[in-house]
């Protein structure tokens, strides 16, 4: 065990992260075993930076065992919503499969990826995963092939779904169909089987789906659930980094197969064997295999709670004000946020309507998320300047991470020296 794990073990036994579990989990890590769990989500929590390719399936994990790092949680919303608004303007490669990841990140974060501002226009990643969803089976018609993957038609539904969106009905058809002719890129993989049955699964807990693609989706479940299970050896499920969905999977079907078929309890001391000798020290594999050791699987974002549509609104003012040095310049915006927002989110809102005039950056510290630019004015430690908050005239004692907006405030951000 390397001196980096047994720090982070001891340090996760101090913070005393509760491991999330579910009263219908096949098994569950022992509490003598969950420090290891824990260091692993720190470990994958610390991956995080604004100078990093931001990665949905961290931010899917980060949700899922709601672990406590907010710094990561906004960072990684923040650079995705920003990422996505990139890939569509710009018009850079953007799979249906990676849209999913996004949808699911983002929802899980309580982040509507149906809205999405960028210059005055709404982007909705949503509409955009049904169109690249469509174009998958069109190819899928014509060649019996995706235009990408299995694997990536296979997210598709489960985000669909996760979304309530009608699409993935007959997207899961299509998948359901393909498993009877068993293409190798569907059957042969244990990843790509083991989507399929989170989405597959996640459809047949959808209204108004037609009895005959209730039965041939239950059939490919049958098959698929059959591939995962016979998969099993020396307590990991097809190889080392394909155990985490495959145990999503099983987590999440657990009524289309008999619970004593899969030694649940076996792959969860695999696995946490497997953590101290650094396996899933990569940030991806240790957001697959994390939701498993919760007892939970990427279909639970869909039950996971968020402030209703209607829910408690406040109008939060904010202005940003510079007239210490180059141009000057005075930029106000009204916002509407959720009653109990932090400055923070009042802040992402209002980059979210104009990011022109209101982006910013921060970085971590020991008292959370700390502003270094706004609209691309950075503070100085050699001109000793630096962006100071008020409320109205009196200036914060809180960070913008943890100080909680009211209905009508005036916020102030002013480019300072100290």
């Amino acid at each position: 065990m390397t001196i980096r794990m047994k720090l982070l073990i001891v340090c996760a036994g101090l913070l005393s992260l509760t491991c999330p579990s579910r009263a219908d989990s096949v098994c569950s890590v022992p509490n003598t075993q969950k420090s290891y769990v824990t260091a692993l989500a720190l470990n994958m929590a610390r991956s995080v930076g604004p100078c990093v390719t931001p990665d949905p399936s961290v931010l899917l994990a980060l949700n899922i065992g709601n672990v406590p790092d907010s710094f990561a949680r906004e960072t990684l919303i923040k650079l995705l919503r920003e990422d996505s608004v990139h890939k569509v303007t710009e018009n850079q490669p953007f799979t249906s499969g990676k849209v999913a990841l996004y949808v699911l990140a983002l929802r899980s974060s309580c982040s509507d990826p149906t809205k999405i501002y960028s210059s005055g226009e709404n982007i909705n990643l949503v509409h955009l995963l049904e169109t690249k969803t469509n174009e998958e089976l069109h190819c899928i018609a014509n060649t019996q092939s995706p235009r990408t993957t299995w694997y990536q038609v296979a997210l598709d539904v489960l985000a669909l779904c996760v979304m309530s969106n009608p699409s993935a009905i007959t997207a899961a058809k299509a998948l359901a169909e393909a498993t009877s002719i068993s293409p190798p890129g569907l059957t042969g993989s244990v990843d790509t089987a083991a989507v399929a049955v989170m989405g597959l699964t996640c459809v047949l807990q959808m209204d108004n789906v037609p009895s005959k693609t209730v039965k041939l989706v239950k059939s490919s479940l049958s098959i698929l659930l059959d591939l995962i299970l016979n998969a099993q050896n020396n307590g990991l499920i097809g190889n080392i980094y394909s155990t985490g969905l495959a145990g999503q999977a099983l987590t999440a079907a657990q009524p289309y197969y008999s619970v004593s078929s899969w030694n649940c309890s076996r792959t969860i001391s695999t696995v946490i064997d497997l953590i101290p000798e650094g396996k899933f020290s990569i940030p991806i594999s240790a957001a697959q295999v994390l939701p498993l050791l919760w007892g939970k699987s990427y279909l639970s974002v869909k039950g996971m709670p968020c402030p209703a549509d209607n829910a408690s609104l406040i109008t939060v003012d904010y202005t940003i004000y510079n007239d210490l040095t180059g141009n000057p310049f005075k930029y106000s915006i009204t916002v509407l946020v959720n009653n109990g927002s932090t400055l923070l989110q009042v802040m992402e809102k209002a980059a979210e309507i104009n990011p022109k005039d209101f982006s910013f950056d921060t970085e971590n510290s020991s008292w959370g998320p700390f502003v270094t630019t706004i609209n691309k004015l950075g503070g100085s430690d050699n001109d000793k300047t630096y962006w100071q908050f008020f409320s109205n005239e009196t200036p914060l004692q809180e960070g913008v991470g943890t100080y909680k907006v009211h209905n009508k405030e005036h916020i102030l951000a002013i480019f300072s020296k100290y």
